[in-house]
């Protein structure tokens, strides 16, 4: 354990903290886009070679480049010149550490700058926000200008509405990049992705999968999407932890229909009438463990022989 400051407040952490991680411990809030409490930092991440966003195969432009985080959570540390970012920042016994100034917050909103660029925000800046329904626009924004299905549960409105918006932030200039919706579970949004990379760290790092990455396009902006044209071929998983650490609505789970997930979601588990858990051992199947499929089978049937030959094969249907 060592002892840091942060914000005149005197407390002890563990040693190989982050500035971020003691902050929290303090009680000091700083906003972040890129953090997560379940992942690695973003600083540092290789681009991979090309993704695919749909049948859209975007190459890497930048080799060498790597990825340097959104930038929000700068503080100062007294002796450092330069702000220092929290999230990638080891604490050392004695520091001292100041979370919020007028330096600080200028930093914050010019590195807002890029991210508010690239995703629609206008919602965010209007003094109208509370209480919109995003249906009509007294200010007359056009519809796909407004913000996401996330407005008011969006992180990064939370963050806006804390530190502000520079004012030379530019009107975000609607894209024309695929909106995938026919793959299972999960939709996504490729207009709506500001590039932290939560999704590639929780793929990634969080489950072992290794089915998202992302590129630098020409103007060194990050691009994310799968490794192959669809999911399914880039081996996801569909855990659908991408989508939970999503900070924004560029992922974002399909409509289910309260009190039938299992139809909306597992359909030839809920059309078998024995119930069996069909992917499962389709699964195993495909595998080649038989006998563990045949277990599965008989944890519901324990004639499957018998009831193979007079199923009407509901599942299939569906």
């Amino acid at each position: 354990m060592i002892t840091v400051t942060i914000d005149d407040k005197q407390i002890r952490v563990e040693e190989g903290s982050t500035v971020l991680e003691a902050a929290q411990k303090a009680g000091a809030y700083i906003p972040t886009v890129c953090y997560h409490p379940d992942l690695k930092s973003s600083k540092g991440i290789k681009p991979a070679e090309f993704i695919c966003q749909g049948e859209m195969k975007i190459s890497n432009a930048m080799p060498e480049g790597l990825s340097e985080g959104c930038g929000i959570c700068v503080v100062a540390v007294q002796g450092v010149p330069d702000l220092v970012r929290s999230c990638a920042t080891e604490v050392t016994d004695g520091m001292v550490i100041v979370t919020d100034s007028d330096r600080i917050g200028e930093e914050r909103r010019k590195n807002l700058i890029s991210i508010m660029a690239r995703h629609p925000h206008a919602c965010l800046v209007c003094p109208q926000q509370e209480g919109c329904d995003r249906l009509e626009c007294s200010l007359d924004v056009p519809v796909q200008e407004r913000c996401c299905n996330l407005f008011g549960h969006c992180e990064l409105q939370d963050v806006t509405n804390y530190i502000g918006v520079d004012p030379t932030t530019p009107r975000w200039i609607p894209t024309d990049l695929p909106i995938i919706k026919d793959e299972p579970l999960f939709e996504r949004d490729c207009n709506l992705c500001i590039g932290c990379l939560r999704c590639v760290r929780a793929c990634n790092d969080l489950r072992g999968v290794g089915a998202l990455g992302f590129v630098f396009n020409k103007k060194g902006e990050i691009q994310v999407s799968s490794l192959c044209p669809s999911l399914k071929e880039s081996g996801c998983r569909f855990c659908t932890a991408c989508v939970e650490v999503c900070p924004t609505g560029a992922l974002i789970d399909k409509n289910i229909r309260a009190g039938q997930e299992e139809e909306d979601l597992v359909p030839c588990k809920a059309a078998c009438p024995a119930n069996i858990n069909i992917p499962g051992y389709a699964r195993l199947i495909a595998g080649g463990k038989v006998d563990e499929a045949h277990a599965l089978i008989r944890e519901k049937v324990p004639f499957p022989g018998i009831l193979g030959r007079v199923c009407i094969r509901p599942c299939e249907d569906v």
